[in-house]
């Protein structure tokens, strides 16, 4: 699959739509489908098993927790591990951890959420 990254936070992917390069005359594909990604960053006190967008670290830029009914798939990291969906619950702007055991302080926690949808006709 051949990406072309727009910025840290969209790429466009191989799609349908083609049109000559002017550097070379090999014939580059415009993306059909567009992906977005969401980040939320915050650190364990130890204590908390929920954290709202008010918990996030600050200075990571724009960060969110998006409803997961608008996003394609959404993962959880704790201390730069992925877990498992069965351990934690996502809401519009919430994370729960419902796993035994907190994380430990001074852990980061990241939620990651993409939503890849259908560019619309008469962008490019």
């Amino acid at each position: 699959m051949v990406c072309e990254v727009i910025h840290i936070r969209k790429r466009k992917c191989l799609g349908t739509t083609v049109r000559k390069s002017k550097k070379s005359k090999e014939r580059v594909r415009k993306a059909d489908y567009v992906s977005k990604t969401y980040f939320y960053y915050a650190i364990s006190d130890g204590d908390k098993r929920c954290y709202s967008e008010e918990d996030r670290t600050k200075g990571y830029g724009a960060q969110s927790i998006p409803d997961p009914k608008a996003v394609t798939f959404a993962q959880v990291f704790v201390n730069g591990v992925l877990q498992p969906s069965t351990l934690y619950q996502i809401e519009k702007g919430s994370l729960t951890l419902t796993s035994k055991d907190v994380p430990e302080k001074g852990v980061p926690i990241i939620v990651q959420s993409i939503r890849i949808y259908k560019r619309r006709s008469g962008r490019g």
